[in-house]
């Protein structure tokens, strides 16, 4: 059953381990390769195939925008984002390429705020849909969560819904203010998004709360005005000390 969304006004604070906050400059991540797949830093030079992407519809209407970029320079706006100093020091995002062409993104993935809307890193993904049913998320999330665990630390205080300190037999880790917890990677996805769900299990993901949310992208009536409607987001967590 679905519960309430978070509210930041009840979040209590505790103590965990985080990726320190001087993440690597993006020039200086490392690639990482797999069976099939490269894993870089994004770059300028990725704007052509990053508007591809997101221009197609089966892949924004999972994602919080709900719709393709209407033009380049929309996407160029959400690259130079990514690539900016500010963003640099909250996120920690990947193109990912097949080893034939490394230059040519076929997806992203990483961590794309530090401190998600339950008050944890959040990890988010997108991929053009030619790749889809082929394991690609799956390979890819997996090293991208190889380079996530070797960041090094800090023990540093955390805001966050208490829930995500609830064990899935409904007994919370311990829930007191300044108590030290083990660190969470958060995923959200939605409800009938059954293939997100599975990709997020593969890669040692736990299912732990679903909770009701406003669609951010509602279908619009003819005078303009989206009906309000609520879908269920499944919410996930993973353990990188565990890892």
């Amino acid at each position: 059953m679905a519960e309430a969304a978070p509210v930041p006004d009840s979040f209590i604070t505790v103590r965990s381990t985080l990726p320190c906050f001087s993440l690597p400059l993006i020039p200086e991540r490392p690639w990482v390769t797999t069976e099939r797949l490269v894993l870089r830093p994004l770059a300028a030079s990725d704007l052509e195939a990053l508007h591809e992407l997101r221009t197609q519809p089966e892949v924004m209407i999972w994602t919080s925008a709900g719709k393709p970029d209407s033009s380049q320079a929309e996407t160029k706006a959400k690259l130079d984002g990514i690539l900016s100093d500010e963003e640099n020091q909250r996120s920690f995002n990947y193109a990912i390429c097949f080893k034939e062409d490394p230059s040519k993104l076929i997806g992203i993935c990483g961590c794309w705020r530090l401190s998600s809307g339950l008050g944890w890193p959040e990890l988010g993904y997108m991929f053009r849909k030619e790749a889809w049913g082929q394991g690609i998320a799956t390979e890819s999330l997996k090293a991208w969560l190889g380079l996530w665990n070797a960041l090094p630390r800090q023990v540093v205080g955390v805001k966050c819904d208490e829930r995500t300190l609830r064990g899935l037999d409904g007994i919370y880790e311990n829930k007191e203010e300044g108590v030290l917890v083990e660190e969470r990677l958060i995923a959200l996805t939605t409800d009938n998004n059954g293939g997100s769900k599975n990709i997020l299990k593969k890669c040692g993901f736990e299912h732990f709360l679903t909770w009701k949310d406003r669609d951010s992208h509602p279908n619009e009536s003819e005078d303009g005005k989206g009906e309000e409607v609520w879908i269920d987001l499944p919410t996930f967590r993973y353990f990188p000390g565990r890892n």
